[in-house]
């Protein structure tokens, strides 16, 4: 059973509501799921997961979610080989065009330079959150599925 650690960080909710419903869908996919908020999590404990699940909306021109900036930038030179990764994150198209869900492509990156192996395509989430629960299980799931 793949120990998971699924952080997320939330300034409106609507990333949260998002982590219980990935979370749900991993435990479907047998994995032991540990969530956080970015800001009770510490990049250190990263080590002790199989894999690592990110929730983070883009906010603004393309920038993360504000609780997750501190996070990030601690994440820079740290080993992550062999660890198995996924980010997910709502946004929203039709007002941000040109940054949709860039935090989710930004979260990616740096978990590959890092060393981790991304297991499934990033989760972006357009518009209400609350219309995606069904697919934030499914996709969850798959994440699991892929560990």
């Amino acid at each position: 059973m793949a120990k998971v650690v699924l952080i997320f960080g939330s300034t409106t909710g609507n990333t949260e509501m998002l982590s219980e419903h990935v979370a749900a869908g991993l435990e479907q996919g047998m994995a032991t799921v540990t969530a956080k908020n970015v800001t009770e999590a510490s990049v250190d404990e990263l080590a002790d997961y199989d894999a690592i699940v990110f929730g983070c909306s883009t906010w603004g021109e393309g920038d993360l979610q504000d609780d997750f900036v501190d996070f990030h930038e601690a994440m820079d030179g740290i080993s992550l080989e062999g660890k198995k990764a996924a980010v997910f994150g709502p946004g929203d198209s039709e007002e941000y065009a040109d940054s949709f869900c860039v935090a989710v492509d930004l979260l990616e990156e740096t978990l590959k330079k890092c060393g981790a192996e991304i297991v499934a395509e990033g989760f972006k989430v357009d518009g209400e959150v609350e219309s995606a629960f069904e697919d934030a299980e499914a996709w969850g799931l798959k994440v699991a599925k892929a560990l």
